[in-house]
Protein backbone atom coordinates (compact mmCIF):
# COMPACT_ATOMS: atom_id res chain seq x y z
CA UNK A 1 0.00 0.00 0.00
CA UNK A 2 1.43 3.12 -0.40
CA UNK A 3 2.25 5.89 1.88
CA UNK A 4 0.14 8.72 2.47
CA UNK A 5 1.67 11.84 3.95
CA UNK A 6 -1.27 14.26 5.06
CA UNK A 7 0.32 17.72 5.42
CA UNK A 8 -2.15 21.64 4.80
CA UNK A 9 0.93 23.03 3.13
CA UNK A 10 4.38 22.13 1.79
CA UNK A 11 7.57 24.85 1.34
CA UNK A 12 10.94 24.67 0.27
CA UNK A 13 13.33 24.14 3.53
CA UNK A 14 15.37 26.63 1.97
CA UNK A 15 15.36 29.74 -1.06
CA UNK A 16 12.16 29.44 -3.06
CA UNK A 17 12.34 26.16 -4.95
CA UNK A 18 10.54 23.44 -4.47
CA UNK A 19 11.00 20.27 -6.59
CA UNK A 20 8.48 17.08 -6.60
CA UNK A 21 9.12 13.92 -7.45
CA UNK A 22 12.67 13.12 -9.58
CA UNK A 23 13.66 13.17 -13.31
CA UNK A 24 11.70 10.49 -14.73
CA UNK A 25 8.89 9.94 -12.44
CA UNK A 26 5.26 10.40 -13.02
CA UNK A 27 3.72 12.74 -10.97
CA UNK A 28 -0.86 12.30 -11.14
CA UNK A 29 -3.64 14.10 -10.15
CA UNK A 30 -6.19 11.89 -9.59
CA UNK A 31 -9.66 11.85 -11.14
CA UNK A 32 -12.30 14.85 -9.51
CA UNK A 33 -9.88 16.59 -7.87
CA UNK A 34 -9.19 20.36 -8.91
CA UNK A 35 -5.06 21.82 -9.50
CA UNK A 36 -6.02 25.60 -8.47
CA UNK A 37 -3.50 27.76 -10.67
CA UNK A 38 -5.69 30.72 -11.42
CA UNK A 39 -3.65 32.98 -9.03
CA UNK A 40 0.06 31.62 -10.13
CA UNK A 41 2.24 31.61 -13.21
CA UNK A 42 2.41 28.53 -15.47
CA UNK A 43 5.52 27.61 -17.66
CA UNK A 44 4.99 25.20 -20.00
CA UNK A 45 7.75 22.92 -21.79
CA UNK A 46 8.82 24.11 -25.01
CA UNK A 47 6.73 21.52 -26.88
CA UNK A 48 3.45 20.69 -25.24
CA UNK A 49 1.87 17.05 -25.23
CA UNK A 50 -0.46 16.11 -27.86
CA UNK A 51 -4.08 17.21 -26.14
CA UNK A 52 -7.41 18.10 -27.02
CA UNK A 53 -8.45 21.64 -27.98
CA UNK A 54 -12.04 21.16 -27.12
CA UNK A 55 -11.58 23.30 -23.65
CA UNK A 56 -9.49 25.77 -25.06
CA UNK A 57 -12.40 28.48 -24.91
CA UNK A 58 -10.92 31.57 -25.73
CA UNK A 59 -7.97 30.50 -28.01
CA UNK A 60 -7.47 34.14 -30.10
CA UNK A 61 -6.57 33.46 -33.87
CA UNK A 62 -4.41 36.34 -34.05
CA UNK A 63 -1.97 34.30 -31.65
CA UNK A 64 -1.33 32.11 -34.18
CA UNK A 65 2.27 32.61 -35.64
CA UNK A 66 2.95 29.46 -37.78
CA UNK A 67 1.77 26.59 -39.25
CA UNK A 68 -0.81 25.95 -42.49
CA UNK A 69 -4.49 25.79 -41.86
CA UNK A 70 -6.19 22.80 -43.06
CA UNK A 71 -8.71 22.99 -46.09
CA UNK A 72 -11.11 22.46 -44.07
CA UNK A 73 -10.56 25.05 -41.36
CA UNK A 74 -10.44 28.08 -44.17
CA UNK A 75 -6.76 27.36 -44.90
CA UNK A 76 -3.93 26.49 -47.00
CA UNK A 77 -2.25 29.46 -49.66
CA UNK A 78 -2.39 31.44 -46.44
CA UNK A 79 0.58 34.16 -47.04
CA UNK A 80 1.10 37.47 -45.47
CA UNK A 81 -2.78 37.68 -43.92
CA UNK A 82 -4.10 37.07 -47.28
CA UNK A 83 -6.63 34.02 -47.98
CA UNK A 84 -6.93 31.84 -51.70
CA UNK A 85 -8.54 34.21 -53.80
CA UNK A 86 -7.86 37.53 -52.58
CA UNK A 87 -7.27 41.19 -53.95
CA UNK A 88 -3.47 41.42 -52.53
CA UNK A 89 -2.87 44.69 -54.77
CA UNK A 90 -5.26 46.85 -56.87
CA UNK A 91 -3.46 49.78 -59.46
CA UNK A 92 -5.92 51.73 -61.63
CA UNK A 93 -5.60 54.69 -64.12
CA UNK A 94 -7.28 56.11 -67.04
CA UNK A 95 -6.44 57.78 -70.10
CA UNK A 96 -8.61 60.62 -72.29
CA UNK A 97 -6.14 61.15 -75.01
CA UNK A 98 -6.76 60.76 -78.71
CA UNK A 99 -5.22 59.08 -80.88
CA UNK A 100 -5.81 57.57 -84.56
CA UNK A 101 -5.02 55.52 -86.92
CA UNK A 102 -5.31 54.53 -90.91
CA UNK A 103 -3.34 51.31 -90.75
CA UNK A 104 -3.08 48.10 -89.88
CA UNK A 105 0.00 48.53 -87.67
CA UNK A 106 -0.59 48.50 -84.10
CA UNK A 107 -0.71 51.61 -81.92
CA UNK A 108 -0.25 52.45 -78.21
CA UNK A 109 -3.72 54.02 -76.82
CA UNK A 110 -1.99 55.55 -74.31
CA UNK A 111 -3.77 53.65 -71.90
CA UNK A 112 -1.35 52.20 -69.08
CA UNK A 113 -0.54 50.64 -66.09
CA UNK A 114 2.50 49.04 -63.83
CA UNK A 115 2.03 46.50 -61.05
CA UNK A 116 4.98 44.43 -59.41
CA UNK A 117 3.68 41.16 -57.76
CA UNK A 118 4.46 40.33 -54.13
CA UNK A 119 5.12 36.45 -55.13
CA UNK A 120 6.03 34.72 -58.67
CA UNK A 121 3.11 32.46 -58.07
CA UNK A 122 0.06 35.43 -57.68
CA UNK A 123 -1.87 35.74 -60.79
CA UNK A 124 -2.81 39.43 -62.47
CA UNK A 125 -6.53 40.17 -63.15
CA UNK A 126 -6.90 42.43 -65.87
CA UNK A 127 -9.84 44.48 -66.81
CA UNK A 128 -9.89 46.97 -69.42
CA UNK A 129 -12.35 49.39 -70.89
CA UNK A 130 -11.90 51.50 -73.82
CA UNK A 131 -13.87 53.27 -76.44
CA UNK A 132 -13.69 54.39 -80.27
CA UNK A 133 -14.38 55.62 -82.98
CA UNK A 134 -14.23 54.07 -87.14
CA UNK A 135 -14.90 55.94 -89.99
CA UNK A 136 -15.43 54.55 -93.82
CA UNK A 137 -13.38 56.21 -96.25
CA UNK A 138 -16.16 54.67 -98.89
CA UNK A 139 -19.37 53.19 -99.29
CA UNK A 140 -18.06 50.12 -99.20
CA UNK A 141 -15.18 49.86 -97.64
CA UNK A 142 -15.06 48.03 -93.79
CA UNK A 143 -13.65 50.46 -90.75
CA UNK A 144 -13.13 48.20 -87.55
CA UNK A 145 -10.57 48.71 -84.56
CA UNK A 146 -8.61 46.14 -83.11
CA UNK A 147 -7.69 46.00 -79.83
CA UNK A 148 -4.79 43.70 -78.15
CA UNK A 149 -3.85 43.91 -74.71
CA UNK A 150 -0.20 44.07 -73.62
CA UNK A 151 2.12 43.06 -70.88
CA UNK A 152 5.53 45.16 -71.32
CA UNK A 153 6.34 43.70 -75.13
CA UNK A 154 4.23 40.31 -74.65
CA UNK A 155 0.64 40.00 -76.02
CA UNK A 156 -1.87 38.46 -73.59
CA UNK A 157 -4.97 38.88 -75.36
CA UNK A 158 -6.14 40.44 -78.57
CA UNK A 159 -9.77 41.74 -79.65
CA UNK A 160 -10.49 41.22 -83.41
CA UNK A 161 -12.79 44.00 -84.74
CA UNK A 162 -13.70 44.42 -80.85
CA UNK A 163 -13.96 48.32 -80.53
CA UNK A 164 -15.65 49.98 -83.40
CA UNK A 165 -16.35 49.30 -86.64
CA UNK A 166 -18.29 50.08 -89.60
CA UNK A 167 -19.23 48.82 -92.92
CA UNK A 168 -21.07 51.61 -95.33
CA UNK A 169 -20.03 55.33 -95.92
CA UNK A 170 -23.36 56.37 -95.71
CA UNK A 171 -22.88 56.82 -91.87
CA UNK A 172 -20.09 59.60 -90.74
CA UNK A 173 -18.52 57.27 -88.20
CA UNK A 174 -20.17 54.59 -85.73
CA UNK A 175 -19.19 55.23 -81.73
CA UNK A 176 -18.93 51.22 -80.03
CA UNK A 177 -16.54 50.66 -77.11
CA UNK A 178 -14.96 47.28 -75.82
CA UNK A 179 -13.96 45.41 -72.65
CA UNK A 180 -11.00 42.77 -71.56
CA UNK A 181 -10.84 41.00 -68.59
CA UNK A 182 -7.87 38.74 -68.71
CA UNK A 183 -6.64 36.33 -65.60
CA UNK A 184 -2.47 36.62 -66.46
CA UNK A 185 -0.18 34.38 -65.08
CA UNK A 186 3.40 36.76 -65.71
CA UNK A 187 5.37 34.55 -62.92
CA UNK A 188 7.13 37.42 -62.31
CA UNK A 189 7.95 39.74 -58.94
CA UNK A 190 9.30 42.64 -61.29
CA UNK A 191 7.37 45.57 -62.45
CA UNK A 192 5.17 44.85 -64.91
CA UNK A 193 3.60 47.13 -67.36
CA UNK A 194 0.57 46.65 -68.45
CA UNK A 195 -0.96 48.38 -71.84
CA UNK A 196 -3.44 48.53 -74.94
CA UNK A 197 -2.72 48.85 -78.75
CA UNK A 198 -5.33 49.30 -81.27
CA UNK A 199 -5.24 48.94 -84.84
CA UNK A 200 -7.60 49.30 -88.35
CA UNK A 201 -8.55 45.64 -89.31
CA UNK A 202 -7.62 45.61 -93.08
CA UNK A 203 -5.95 49.44 -92.82
CA UNK A 204 -9.29 50.72 -94.12
CA UNK A 205 -10.55 53.96 -92.68
CA UNK A 206 -10.09 55.66 -90.24
CA UNK A 207 -10.20 54.60 -85.85
CA UNK A 208 -9.76 56.92 -83.21
CA UNK A 209 -9.70 55.38 -79.14
CA UNK A 210 -10.61 57.53 -76.38
CA UNK A 211 -13.02 59.58 -78.99
CA UNK A 212 -15.98 59.80 -76.54
CA UNK A 213 -13.75 60.29 -73.15
CA UNK A 214 -12.18 58.03 -70.90
CA UNK A 215 -11.16 54.60 -71.32
CA UNK A 216 -9.85 52.97 -68.21
CA UNK A 217 -7.54 49.90 -66.86
CA UNK A 218 -7.75 47.65 -63.67
CA UNK A 219 -5.08 45.76 -62.36
CA UNK A 220 -5.49 43.16 -59.18
CA UNK A 221 -2.63 41.25 -58.14
CA UNK A 222 -4.94 38.00 -56.60
CA UNK A 223 -3.47 35.07 -54.93
CA UNK A 224 -4.88 31.58 -56.07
Amino acid sequence: MASVLKVDKLDPQSGTALEIGTSGDTVSIPSGATLDISASTLTPPATMPASSGANLAALDAGNISAGTLPVARGGTNITSGFVNGDTIQRVTADSTTVTGSTTSSWADTTLTASITPASASNKVLITVHQNGTGIANGASNFSGIRLRLMRDTTVVATMNEGCAYRYSGAVANNIGSASITWLDSPSSTSALAYHTEFSMDGGYGTGNVQWMGRATIMLEEVLL
